[in-house]
């Protein structure tokens, strides 16, 4: 009998049930401990970061790629739990990541919990099992501009005829300002009319200021945005200071007000 991993937010788990998602209703596990870290952030997608084997073969380790600064502090800033499972009704359906999935509950054999995901994370890399490359460090085989993120949306439009929303792109030129000429291409290439201007982005900033502060679980990279809007357009820095003042008066403000409802 084998073992395979799954990686939760959630603790003290004594058997998993299959859940919906885009392959079907299984659970979901990998062969490769590391990877089930991984899979246990708080948040995170293609926009953030990459993983895979970009200038190692698949023998060799894992390389993580943070793409927009400050991404992996916010990524993997939860504990997580790392659940062993027999391999016994797993199944390969080639979804990538050396993913396998079960059609049926599994019962759990044991439970590692890491209080804090990026730790371990770091300490996996110190074993030699993930190389990790901080913004704006990338493989030499990826696109150094970052540009490779636009070739994700072409080959999900191309091959998977997924649809963009005026939401996702907003999302991609706020967290990714630039490459806002190349996104206003690609709006055309896909057959949008989605176009942006530089002073788009402070409206943009604004409005996901407004989400974080309605829903703080929701991680809406505030920080990270700050920074490369910062940095692609210093024009707008003024703008973008005063809202980024007032983002973190507020969140200053409920920490405190949280903080005294404590101590009540």
């Amino acid at each position: 009998m084998g073992v395979v991993y799954h990686g939760s937010k959630e603790h003290s788990i004594k058997r998993l049930e299959p859940r919906k998602s885009t392959h079907g209703v299984y659970v979901y596990a990998t062969t490769e401990k590391v990877l089930a870290l991984n899979f246990s952030s708080r948040c995170g997608d293609d926009l953030t970061y990459d993983i895979g084997h970009f200038d190692t073969d698949k023998s060799e380790p894992w390389e993580l790629v943070e793409n927009i600064p400050g991404a992996f502090e916010k990524m993997y800033a939860n504990s997580s739990s790392i659940y062993s499972l027999s391999d016994e009704t797993f199944k390969d359906i080639h979804t990538g990541f050396t993913e396998v999935v079960s059609e049926v509950g599994v019962d759990v054999m044991s439970e590692e919990v890491y209080e804090n995901v990026y730790d371990a994370l770091l300490e996996a890399e110190k074993e030699g099992l993930v190389i990790i490359y901080r913004y704006p460090n990338k493989p030499v085989s990826m696109k150094q501009d970052g540009s490779d993120l636009l070739d994700k949306w072409r080959f999900y439009k191309d091959k998977l005829n997924k649809g963009f929303t005026k939401d996702e792109f907003d999302r991609m030129a706020y967290l990714h300002p630039e490459l806002l000429t190349q996104i206003n291409d690609l709006s055309v290439e896909l057959g949008y009319d989605y176009f942006y201007q530089p002073n788009d982005l402070i409206t943009i900033f604004k409005s996901r200021i407004d989400r974080q502060l309605a829903n703080r679980e929701h991680e809406e990279y505030i920080d990270s945005a700050y920074i490369s809007i910062c940095n692609a357009f210093p024009e707008l820095r003024l703008e973008i200071d005063e809202l980024y003042k007032h983002y973190n008066e507020s969140i200053n403000n409920i920490g405190d007000l949280e903080s005294s409802n404590s101590c009540a």
